[in-house]
């Protein structure tokens, strides 16, 4: 498996494992995504900002995609519960965001998670960045088992702004890089 910048020509693939990660979330009771976020025009903004990445398997079929961005999130300027690990705010960010994680179903228990997550720190390190930052739906046990094992620190709460029909409330996280 390698991981690499998303090419406009992924998007499809993109969209179909974000499809799967949409029925993964159905299934676990979770209304996260359930409304049709990320939309495909997202996807596409992250390409074309080079802020989406996927990891392939050794066929080059893509296994994986997050969006990993650098320009700081409004929405993780209000913590409850808790605090960040990192001191400061979307407008001045020292972190790096991970978002739209997503694992096909057909690829599932296979690392691909895991080796987006360690580039994504990987890249956050290499700009200059403190930390990594990533959020998740308080029923998805998948993925916060993946951030404790990752390393990560249950930091409170947040509140997205795009939750659509979804409950608004994320699980906040944060690794220091």
């Amino acid at each position: 498996m390698h991981f690499r910048l998303t090419r406009a020509s992924d998007i499809d693939r993109i969209m179909d494992i974000l499809a799967d990660g949409r029925r993964a979330l159905a299934a676990l009771g979770i209304d996260q995504w359930q409304g049709g976020y990320p939309h495909r025009d997202v996807i596409e903004a992250d390409v074309a900002r080079g802020d989406s990445y996927v990891v392939e398997g050794e066929d080059g079929r893509i296994m994986a995609t997050a969006m990993v961005g650098f320009a700081g999130e409004r929405d993780y300027d209000l913590i409850e519960g808790g605090r960040w690990l990192t001191d400061c705010l979307s407008s001045d960010p020292s972190y790096g965001v991970v978002h739209r994680v997503a694992v096909s179903s057909a690829c599932k228990g296979r690392g691909a998670a895991s080796l987006l997550l360690e580039n994504a720190e990987r890249l956050v390190h290499d700009r200059g960045f403190a930390s990594v930052r990533i959020d998740t739906h308080p029923g998805n046990v998948p993925m916060r088992r993946l951030m404790t094992k990752r390393g990560y620190t249950e930091c409170g709460i947040i509140y997205i702004a795009h939750a659509e029909e979804a409950t608004p409330d994320r699980v906040a996280f944060e690794k220091l890089v």
